[in-house]
Parts: C-alpha cells; sequence; structure tokens
C-alpha cells in the first residue's frame, strides 16, 4: 500500500487525512482502490476524523457528477468555446455597463490558489471588487471584529491553547457537532487539567449538556453579557492595568458604559435570561482563573450585532492582558475548510490581496506588482448586497464557484429569481444536481475533493497541502484554470500559470512584498517564497506567520504575544458597542426561529446529502418546538408546519432596495414538527441544510429575511421571528422503488438515501390525490392495521417482480427504511407479502451514532442486559449506571469514534436506565404488597 497526506473537506478544524492506494504509482487510481484514515501526524486531529470525515470516500460518488462543460439548454461544450464564451460575454458587458456590472461568488471549499487567482482576475483586471464569497454568511463578523481590535484579520490564538486553558468559554457554538474532533480535544483536556467548560448558548446543545456551567441565554444577550463582564473586571480591580497603558487604546471611553450594567447585577441578570448566581459565578470563573479562553461560533457571528458581539469578548481579554498568551484570549471557530485562506488573498469584497485594504498606497502595491494599470479602489458589494444588485438588474453576469447560495442566502425565493433572471450565470460545480447549478447559463465541470491539489488555511492559521489522488474524469479542470483560460481571453497578461505550484509562488511572493512595505502586518508567507515544485508537494503543515523557510512545519505559534498590533499606532482598540444591549419585543404569535447545523450533514447536503449512514439520523426536515406552542400555534406532534416570516418584516427590508419597484413576494418552507422540551418555550429550531434537491419545500431561508449585521455584512440568520400553521395531510407515507416527483398534488417530497438505493416520503392534502398516485388497474392494494393505525399498501409489478411499494396512512408511518426497500426487486407473491407485513410489524428504531449504525433500541437493549446482569450479580443496592453505560458503549462502539453523538448515547442509555429502575421498584412493591398480604 502506498500513502499520501491531504486535508478534510469540511470544516474549519482542518484535519489531516492519510489516504492508502493498491496501486504504488498512483496512476488512474479510482475510489475503489483507496481507502481512508486520519493522519496521526497532523497537528490539528492527531488521527482523529468525526463521522462525515470518515466517510469522505463515500460523498465522491455523487449521484451525478458534471465532467463537461454544458449550457443550460443541455448542449456541450468544450473548453475552448466555453471559456471563449464567458469571456466575450463579461467583456461586452463591462463595455456597456462598467466593470460592476459583472461579479464574482466564491466559496470557502474552493483552495488557496484557485480563490488568488479569482481575486486577481476580478480586482486586478475586471477592476471590480464585486467579488464575495460564502465565508461572508459564517465568519464575516469575526474578522471585522479582529480588525477592528487588531487591526488586521489575524486569530492570535492557537489549538494549543484549549488545552492549556483552566476556563474554556463556547459562545454561539455548538462544537460537539460542528467541530467535533476539536470538541474531543476540549474535552480530554478538561479532564487532565480539570479545566472548567463554560458554554453560553439559549440552546441545550450536545454541548451544553457536557458544560460545567450552561448559561442559557436570552437570543442577543451575548453582548449585555460580556458588556457587562468588562464592567465588572473593571469593579473588582480585575483588569491589567499597565497592559491597557502599554499595549491598548480606547478603555477609558468603553469601560464606563460597561459599568453601567455591572453596576446592577439583578437586572443585568434579568437582562441575559439567567440567574444572578450563574451571573456571578461566570463573572467569577474569568477573575480567579489566569487562563481564560473564549471561542465563538455561528450563534454569535449570524447576528445583526455579530461584530459588536465579538469586541465585546475582545475587550474583556485586552482588559485581562490575555491575547496572544498561552491558553488565553479569543479565539474564531470557522466554519469551512478553506475561508481563511480565502481571507488570505483577499476572497471579501471588502479587503485586498494579503489583508491589505484600499488606501492608495495598497492599490498601488498590487497594482505595480500584477503589472495592470490599477485595481478596484473601493469595496465592492458583500453577498446579500451582490443578490440584491443582481436582483435589481445591476449586476447582468455573475461566476459562482463552488457554492450553493439559492440555499445558503436568506430569503432564498428571491435569489433564485435574481439567478433566473440574471442574462448570464456562470456556475462551476463537481454536480449538475445543486439548486443553483439548475440555473445556469453555462456549466463549468470542476475538479472536487480527491482531484485538486493545492492549499488550504484552517482555523488556526495552519496551511496544510490538499493532495489529490483520484484522476480526474472528463474535462473536469481546477477551477484557477478556468479563470486563468477566461483571463487570457479577455487579454489580461499575468496568467499563464503552469499549475498550481507556480500560483502559489506567486501568492506566497506577494506576501513577502506586503510585508516589506507594511511590516505591521501579521501576515508573512516569505518563508514560502522560494519553494521548489518538490518542495511545495511535500510541504509539511505550517502555522504562519513563516518569515524564514526553517520555520516550515512550525506549530503552536501565538501572534500579538509582544503587545505590538497591527494598528496604525502599533496599540490594540478597545471598541464600544454601538448596537443597543436591550432585547427585541417578540411579535404575538410568533416564535423565534434558530437555523443551525445537524450533527451528520454539511452545509447544502451536495455532498453529504446522498449518503446513507449520514442521512439516517434525520430523514425530514424537522422543527424542533417546546410542547407548549403546539396548542398555541394548533400544531400536532409529528404534523407539518409551514413556517414564514412575518409580512411586514418582509416589506421593511425589501424597502431597502434602491429599486422600489422590486417587491420580494413572502416565501415559506414546510417541517416536521418534533416536540423538544428543553428548546426554550419563545424559540423553534431547523436544519440549514435542506433544499429543492431534497426536498419539496426547499430550505429554512425560504422563511428568513435579508437583514444583516451593518458593520460586517453578515446576513442575521439567527433568531428570526416567524409564524408558524399547520399543513393539514389527508395521506402521508414512503414510497420505495419507481416514484413519479411530478405527480398530481404531492405538497410533501422529502428524497433519503439507504444503503440499498432510495426512498421518497410524501404527503397529500387530497385523500384522493393521495390513493389515486401511481395508482393503475393492475396495481395490489389492500388495508393493513397497526396498533390502531390504517397503513393503505399499494404494489405495483412489472413481469411479476415488485418495482413499486407505496405505504400511506392519515398519520406518519415509520418502517425500517433499508428492509423495506430491499423487498423491491423481488418476486411479488404471498411469501413476500408476509415478509412485508413481519417487516411492516417489527416498526423502527431512530438512529443514534452514525459511526456504527448504532440505534435507540440497540442501546436500550443492551442497556437492559447490563442492568440485569448487575442486578443478578450485585443487587440492585449495588448497580452503576456509568459502569453500564462504559460497557454498553465498548460493546456496541457508539461515541466511541467521533465522539460527536456522546450526548445523545448518554441521554438514551440514561432514560432506558431510569426506565428499568421504574420497573424493578414496581416489582419490589408488588412483592412487598404481596407479603404483607
Amino acid at each position: 500500500m502506498s500513502t499520501i497526506q491531504s486535508s478534510c473537506a469540511y470544516c474549519g478544524v482542518g484535519c489531516g487525512v492519510s489516504v492508502s492506494s493498491t496501486k504504488a504509482d498512483w496512476v488512474d487510481v479510482d475510489v475503489a482502490d483507496v481507502s481512508l484514515m486520519g493522519d496521526s501526524n497532523h497537528p490539528a486531529n492527531q488521527g482523529h476524523l468525526c463521522a462525515k470525515g470518515e466517510r469522505l470516500l463515500d460523498s465522491l460518488a455523487q449521484p451525478n457528477v458534471l465532467r463537461y462543460p454544458k449550457l443550460r439548454s443541455g448542449k456541450p461544450l468544450d473548453w475552448d468555446n466555453a471559456s471563449t464564451l464567458i469571456a466575450d460575454t463579461f467583456a461586452q458587458t463591462i463595455a456597456e455597463h462598467g466593470p460592476d456590472s459583472v461579479a464574482l461568488y466564491l466559496s470557502g471549499q474552493l483552495l488557496t490558489e484557485d480563490y488568488y487567482v479569482a481575486n486577481k482576475f476580478a480586482k486586478g483586471f475586471l477592476q471590480t471588487a464585486n467579488i464575495d464569497t460564502n465565508s461572508r454568511l459564517c465568519m464575516s463578523s469575526a474578522v471585522s471584529a479582529m480588525q477592528r481590535a487588531f487591526g488586521e484579520d489575524v486569530v492570535p490564538g492557537c489549538y494549543d491553547d484549549l488545552e492549556q486553558a483552566e476556563v474554556i468559554v463556547l459562545v454561539g457554538a455548538n462544537t460537539a457537532w460542528t467541530h467535533p474532533v476539536l470538541f474531543q480535544r476540549i474535552l480530554t483536556a478538561k479532564k487532565a487539567n480539570n479545566a472548567h467548560l463554560v458554554v453560553i448558548d439559549p440552546l441545550s446543545t450536545a454541548t451544553a449538556k457536557q458544560a460545567d456551567l450552561h448559561l442559557a441565554i436570552k437570543p442577543g444577550a451575548d453582548l449585555a453579557l460580556f458588556h457587562g463582564l468588562l464592567g465588572y473586571l473593571a469593579d473588582q480591580n480585575s483588569v491589567d492595568h499597565a497592559y491597557i497603558a502599554a499595549h491598548t487604546e480606547g478603555f477609558d471611553t468603553v469601560v464606563p458604559q460597561a459599568q453601567q450594567l455591572s453596576a446592577n447585577l439583578t437586572q443585568l441578570a434579568i437582562e441575559v435570561g439567567v440567574s444572578v448566581t450563574q451571573l456571578t459565578d461566570f463573572y467569577q470563573l474569568v477573575v480567579n482563573n489566569n487562563k481564560v479562553l473564549t471561542a465563538s461560533c455561528q450563534g454569535v457571528n449570524q447576528s445583526t450585532i455579530g461584530t459588536d458581539v465579538t469586541n465585546a469578548m475582545i475587550n474583556c481579554h485586552l482588559a485581562l492582558g490575555h491575547i496572544g498568551q498561552t491558553g488565553c484570549g479569543f479565539f474564531s471557530l470557522t466554519g469551512q475548510p478553506n475561508a481563511m485562506g480565502g481571507r488570505e488573498v483577499g476572497g471579501l469584497a471588502t479587503q485586498l490581496a494579503c489583508h491589505m485594504g484600499f488606501s492608495q498606497p495598497e492599490q498601488q502595491l498590487l497594482a505595480d506588482f500584477w503589472q495592470t494599470d490599477r485595481v478596484a479602489d473601493q469595496k465592492g458589494l458583500a453577498a446579500v448586497e451582490m443578490f440584491d444588485a443582481l436582483a435589481e438588474g445591476k449586476i447582468k453576469a455573475i461566476w459562482i464557484m463552488g457554492t450553493n447560495p439559492v440555499v445558503s442566502l436568506p430569503n432564498s425565493e428571491k435569489i433564485a429569481q435574481a439567478l433566473a433572471d440574471c442574462p448570464f450565470v456562470v456556475v462551476s460545480e463537481i454536480s449538475p444536481d445543486s439548486d443553483t447549478a439548475k440555473l445556469a447559463d453555462v456549466l463549468l465541470p470542476a475538479q472536487g475533493w480527491s482531484e485538486k491539489c493545492g492549499t488550504v488555511t484552517n482555523s488556526e492559521r495552519t496551511i496544510t497541502r490538499q493532495r489529490g489522488f483520484i484522476t480526474a474524469k472528463g474535462q473536469a479542470k481546477p477551477d484557477w484554470w478556468a479563470l486563468s483560460q477566461v483571463a487570457k481571453k479577455m487579454g489580461f497578461d499575468g496568467f499563464n500559470f503552469d499549475d498550481n505550484v507556480s500560483v502559489f509562488s506567486e501568492f506566497a511572493a506577494l506576501s513577502a512584498k506586503v510585508k516589506q512595505v507594511f511590516p505591521t502586518k501579521m501576515f508573512d508567507l516569505t518563508g514560502l517564497t522560494d519553494l521548489s515544485k518538490a518542495q511545495y508537494d511535500a510541504l509539511a503543515p505550517t502555522q504562519w506567520p513563516i518569515a524564514l523557510s526553517a520555520q516550515i512545519g512550525q506549530q503552536n505559534v501565538r501572534v500579538f504575544s509582544d503587545g505590538v498590533f497591527a494598528t496604525a499606532t502599533g496599540k490594540a482598540q478597545f471598541v464600544a458597542p454601538a448596537a443597543n444591549v436591550s432585547q427585541q419585543l417578540l411579535p404575538s404569535n410568533t416564535l423565534l426561529l434558530n437555523s443551525g447545523r445537524s450533527r451528520d450533514q454539511w452545509h447544502t447536503m451536495t455532498r453529504t446529502g446522498h449518503i446513507a449512514s449520514l442521512r439516517a439520523s434525520i430523514p425530514e426536515p424537522v422543527v424542533l418546538m417546546h410542547s407548549s406552542q403546539l396548542s398555541t400555534f394548533s400544531l400536532t406532534e409529528g404534523g407539518l408546519v409551514r413556517i414564514e416570516a412575518i409580512q411586514n418584516q418582509i416589506k421593511q427590508y425589501s424597502a431597502e432596495l434602491t429599486n422600489p419597484d422590486f417587491i420580494i413576494q413572502p416565501s415559506f418552507t414546510v417541517a416536521r414538527a418534533v416536540v423538544d422540551d428543553e428548546i426554550p418555550t419563545n424559540m423553534a429550531l431547523m436544519s440549514m441544510h435542506w433544499s429543492a434537491q431534497f426536498s419539496l419545500t426547499k430550505g429554512v431561508n425560504q422563511a428568513l429575511d435579508a437583514r444583516v449585521d451593518p458593520i460586517s455584512k453578515q446576513p442575521g440568520f439567527k433568531c428570526q421571528p416567524v409564524t408558524l400553521s399547520p399543513v393539514e395531510l389527508a395521506l402521508q407515507g414512503v414510497v420505495f422503488g419507481q416514484h413519479d416527483s411530478s405527480a398530481h398534488g404531492l405538497c410533501w417530497q422529502v428524497t433519503q438515501t439507504l444503503e440499498n438505493g432510495v426512498c421518497h416520503h410524501i404527503g397529500f392534502t387530497d385523500i384522493d390525490d393521495g390513493f389515486a398516485y401511481q395508482a393503475t388497474a393492475h396495481s395490489l392494494k389492500w388495508t393493513l392495521t397497526i396498533d390502531g393505525q390504517p397503513l393503505y399498501i399499494q404494489c405495483n409489478m412489472e413481469k411479476g417482480l415488485l418495482k413499486a411499494l407505496k405505504l400511506l396512512s392519515d398519520t406518519k408511518v415509520d418502517v425500517a427504511l433499508t428492509q423495506m426497500n430491499a423487498f423491491i426487486g423481488k418476486p411479488l407473491d404471498n411469501q413476500l407479502i408476509k415478509q412485508l407485513h413481519q417487516q411492516i410489524k417489527a416498526g423502527n428504531s431512530p438512529l443514534v451514532c452514525a459511526c456504527t449504525g448504532v440505534t435507540e433500541a440497540k442501546i436500550s437493549a443492551e442497556m437492559n442486559n447490563q442492568f440485569n446482569d448487575q442486578v443478578m450479580s450485585d443487587g440492585v443496592a449495588n448497580i452503576s449506571f456509568e459502569q453500564a453505560l462504559d460497557s454498553t458503549q465498548s460493546l456496541l462502539g457508539c461515541g466511541r469514534h467521533c465522539g460527536s453523538c456522546n450526548s445523545e448515547v448518554k441521554q438514551c442509555a440514561k432514560q432506558s436506565w431510569q426506565d428499568a429502575l421504574s420497573y424493578t421498584e414496581i416489582e419490589h412493591q408488588h412483592a412487598v404488597e404481596e407479603e404483607v398480604a
């Protein structure tokens, strides 16, 4: 076996992977020839992977793969004609309407080399800064806050700080699900160092359940919480006065406002939504410990006050003198594998390359380096602004790469319509199936993970080589190559790149030049400027800044530890919040809708939605809410819910468009109601992943408006008020085998990949439509009643073989999907019908552990076995839940792989244990009663 090292394609932890091949020469390698495991030598993950990472190879078997350029009509093109069409159209559009009539929209899934060429093309030669990235949707509030405080978009610390800290504070971060490998490092360090874990989140997440202190604050109250903490630190004289005086500015301006909050802790606790005891416990943890680390994620960033909240956190650490010190400070948890690499090359519309802004000296340096007459001279349109301009007809040509904005941006219906109306849309993708790809005038086949080569930068500034190992099929090309072809056909010099190495070398050389001219900037790749191709190919994971080649391979590098920052004065800035710290009043008959990530899925599911093991835990769109809200909105548990933005909300944000004639029509989504009494009574929770590719009613962003943080321009996805109403289904169920997706009357349709095929969850508001669906004169139909639930069964056959199996009822049909799908293609006879009935009666059990396929039923059964064994061996008085849980996990493997399901496993096991205890107590009581009698 021959092995190469690469990086994971998912979150910003940046895990290393080792890929082994049966072909030692790596020639004509296909997925069947390789195996994958975590790279034990990579500093980010040390060999560990999450459930998604372990199934990276499964993600390569896309249902449809794009291999050749083609037009919207489906007509194929060769690359020469496709690149000529794009070049000519962009050139004509700019000639007629100016450079700001075109735009590029990129992705944190791109490699740094792709990002660099895209930014050189747009900002240097198209001379527009209308080039943004989906990183705007996840990281830009943290970026803006760090720029305001430190003078540059730089995360000061590293992962080692999580293992050195005495107190770890996770804010708006369900790290157990979103960054599972990193969370396991946190739990290991917590146990080894006796560190305190504090989780600040309105929701009782899988992460919060494992915290020493969970502050279930009101949505948006994190600003008051941390601003109040700054005041408390000053009140207690716990700030580092010497550090503040020597290395910061603005403390005396900001702290009096903060002390207004800390002056009345009782009132502050009410405003934040926690008890005074919880509030002071948290504040005292910060006061009493020398190493406090605060890490935040989307719960903070995806807020209209995200930048101010992040600066409020940074203010506290500046006051303590923590920035750049071991085990201390602020850390931003990044959502995508190369969000930071994209920011390094200027991927955001608000930056130029190498962390430069739009000052005249910075523009001139870049123009000279790229040998162009000028570069974009002002900030471009951020993501939401860009698609608003697209909807208003101001942008007439757009190139989208590796992202799915029709699903991921708020007010999705508007985005889809804007792209449909745009005169020219180019999309670079690996599959033609995404909602966005279906709207492309020109669809370009991009190389995906496993095929493309380059670099990525993770959350702690570590650059890792992503190495291709599968031979690209058809005419799939790297994105930097596609961009270069178009640039050359537009007559631009400077795009004769031979390979990804030559792109990276130019980028590193630009970094060295910027560092030379602007020495206060921390971003520095000078030590990588003279890499040979062999050295680049062999590049070990390395954390920047890299001033010397001798630093290649360095790790655990902290910046700003000397107290010198990248601001004009060299001092960090305390930033006063502009946002009002008071809470918004929730209109009556509404809930705050919180969108977030599911444990086993990724973004819009284009990469993970077809992997059966990752779909099994949540097969349909669901909305979680407190049981008390069901009657308020006339809903039933398990029923369908229409989720819609408030009408005046839509009008308000429509009015912000410059074209008053452009009206956003109200849109909605639909999900199945699931009761969770740990959800706050004023909130509902829905996954962010669903789209038209998998669900007829599309995704959560159908119901969210486009409000943004005024500083970072990041959309405020979190906690928007929505109205809920029931969707009354006459019949609902599942169909296996043949399926007519355009059948009359379908109002609920969700596609789910199984280990042995595909099934479709379906629903009808009209009973006749449900019975008529796929019914023929030759269909075999009958009714089976299970526990009072009538189940209407229909079998369609062809040449005696079962081709379609429809199960409908008036309530949700719950069966073992993979086992039912196994009947498709078998002879339809009495024996099959008997087996079918047996399988239906056996029911289904929800999946808990995606790594091992362990269900609730398996955990419950094994916990009962452990309970009985302990009772028989040691008696009821001496039984141990922890021992039983450990034995169950050891036997079944659940929670012992990536660890992201640990809290769910424990919750299921605890319920089974409590049930067993209750039954034992009842038996004991009966025995006593009989003895007394």
